[in-house]
């Protein structure tokens, strides 16, 4: 708006110049005068360039006076210039840092993407997590809850474990009294071994008599009864706590195996041939039950009645939890009787006390045979050595039963006779 306005001022000074340097010259003309010895019509043109150059000299300095764009027009255009480049090359810088700009903001929402896919998939491991979290949290409280039961059972064994130490430290001391009579005894020993023939023949004379109602019991109905009603067939131990199918198929490996077992015993070459039925349903409970719990399991397969010879076995599975009763080393029983007189004497004083033996085994929680009701077994030669032992003592003797190994609910017993004397 200034610069249209700045034209209209030069474009009427232009036009006023003109109009004053036509009047001044046609003035001067017309008065013929003359300068310098010019003709009147060249002094009237000279006149007439002079007067516009003076007038257009001063609207200049007027202008130039009062305008301070004019003077920049005039006199500033340099500086100008070289400001326009200075600015220029600015421009042109700041347009590169916005491109860099730009690629950097570009890189950033690249990064952004990555960190937002990032954060879903954390997100969604996390709710995994929580849900494994979840799971391992039921399980603490499953497994809090078998300790407390396990601490209950603790302090019980805690107080049984105080009340065997008191009976040890009593066996003890009857052990080192008993001790102290050995010396003593060894005069004995002669009359001890001349009794070791009649023991041994009473032996061979027993061993004839329990085969002979082995043979007897065989029959009992019109065939030859190769089983008896509760017979064991086999026992094995099962860990419980496995799946399902694991379960059914270490049950049916046992089931198999007694199978094989049975056609052993009747000489049967075909070991293919299935002659043990068990129920399906017993055996689905069985597994199921085994696989429920968290311990090992005993497995009884027994006989549910008398089998003659030529018929198929009827079993039926039987469970019980597999603990461990006796330690190695651990007193089963122990009891202080007189010694014997003869060897007719010590060998009722030995089966007596292998009848308790039985017994408190049995009330400790090792499973008995179910139709001799006995959890271990002794040969002759074990016999016969007992016996002996406690015929070279007089007096009162303590007699101690020791496990040998370490002895589970499943059997069988094994022990050792210990004999104390000088009570």
């Amino acid at each position: 708006m200034y610069g249209l306005a700045l034209i209209a001022i030069i474009a009427v000074m232009g036009g006023a110049i003109a109009y004053i340097g036509d009047k001044l010259g046609t003035k001067v003309g017309k008065k013929k005068l003359s300068i310098f010895g010019l003709r009147p019509k060249h002094t009237s043109i000279i006149v007439t360039i002079v007067t516009g150059i003076l007038i257009s000299a001063t609207t200049l300095g007027v202008m130039t006076a009062i305008s301070w764009d004019v003077r920049t027009a005039l006199f500033g255009m340099e500086e100008l210039k070289a400001e326009l480049v200075s600015l220029n090359s600015e421009v042109d810088v700041k347009t590169n840092e916005l491109e860099l700009s730009r690629a950097a903001l570009e890189t950033k929402t690249q990064e952004y993407i990555a960190i937002n896919t990032k954060v879903k998939e954390t997100a969604a491991h996390l709710i995994q997590i929580m849900a494994e979290l979840d799971e391992v949290t039921g399980e603490r409280d499953r497994a809090a809850a078998a300790l407390s039961l396990l601490q209950s059972d603790y302090s019980l064994a805690q107080r049984d474990l105080a009340k065997y130490q008191g009976d040890i430290k009593s066996l003890q001391a009857t052990k080192n009294e008993l001790d102290s009579r050995i010396a003593g005894l060894n005069t004995k020993m002669n009359e001890l071994n001349t009794a070791k023939t009649a023991l041994q023949t009473d032996v061979d004379r027993l061993n004839e008599l329990a085969v002979s109602l082995k043979k007897g019991l065989q029959i009992v109905r019109e065939g030859t009864v190769v089983f008896r009603t509760g017979e064991v067939l086999s026992t094995s131990v099962i860990e419980g706590g496995k799946s399902p199918e694991d379960t059914a198929k270490m049950l049916g490996e046992s089931v198999y195996k007694t199978n094989v077992l049975i056609l052993d015993k009747l000489g049967v070459a075909d070991k293919k041939l299935e002659v043990l039925w068990i129920a399906r349903s017993e055996f689905d409970q069985a597994a199921a039950l085994i696989a429920e719990t968290n311990q090992a399991v005993i497995v009884r397969i027994s006989t549910v009645g008398n089998t003659v010879y030529g018929e198929p076995v009827i079993g039926r599975l039987e469970l019980f939890p597999n603990h461990l009763v006796y330690n190695k080393g651990e007193v089963v029983y122990s009891e202080v009787v007189n010694a014997p007189r003869d060897a007719q004497q010590a060998e009722e004083v030995v089966m007596g006390f292998l009848q308790k033996v039985n017994t408190t085994a049995v009330n400790q929680g090792i499973l008995p045979d179910p139709i001799q009701g006995t959890v271990g077994s002794m040969s002759g030669a074990q016999l016969f050595e007992s016996v002996n032992r406690v015929k070279r003592y007089s007096g009162k003797i303590e007699l101690t039963a020791v496990a040998k190994t370490d002895t589970y609910t499943a059997g069988p017993l094994q022990i050792e006779i210990r004999i104390k004397s000088g009570l």
